[in-house]
């Protein structure tokens, strides 16, 4: 299962976490560094472990399960097929994104059963991949976990 990140919602994402990072950075799964969450939830999106700035969060949709453009129907299946009925996340490396913004590239993710590539895509070539085992709760029973952004 393949999902896509577009440029632009990244750059907004990029620049709202380098505004919050030095305020303060939210740990996932033991991981207290600056990074990225890929969240399924009400569709699938990226958002940033730095400090909530008030009002609104920024969030990067994957083209593929962006609630308001894609049919509950299809992103839906999608989500379940990643994280199973739950919610969940993994945690993306923000040199990852950094990296996208960086070139005015794309990012895609790809899920395996056990791992996840993240992979900055320019012109439809993959230029950096990194890949990492998906992280599961022990009372996990698909790849979900409860989340809360």
């Amino acid at each position: 299962m393949k999902l896509t990140f577009p440029h632009a919602r990244l750059k907004a994402l990029w620049n709202e976490a380098v505004r919050q990072w030095p305020v303060a950075v939210r740990a996932m799964n033991g991981r207290d560094s600056p990074g990225f969450w890929l969240v399924g939830g009400q569709g699938i999106y990226l958002v940033h472990n730095g400090a909530r700035p008030r009002g609104s969060v920024t969030l990067a949709y994957a083209n593929e399960c962006d609630p308001i453009k894609v049919p509950v129907q299809s992103w839906l299946g999608i989500k379940r097929a990643i994280f199973g009925d739950n919610d969940g996340r993994e945690f993306v490396d923000l040199v990852m994104i950094g990296t996208a913004v960086d070139a005015g590239a794309d990012v895609e993710v790809t899920f395996e059963p056990d791992t996840m590539t993240v992979a900055v895509v320019e012109k439809g070539t993959a230029s950096i991949r990194l890949q990492s085992p998906r992280i599961r709760d022990k009372n996990d029973t698909a790849s979900g976990r409860s989340c809360r952004v």
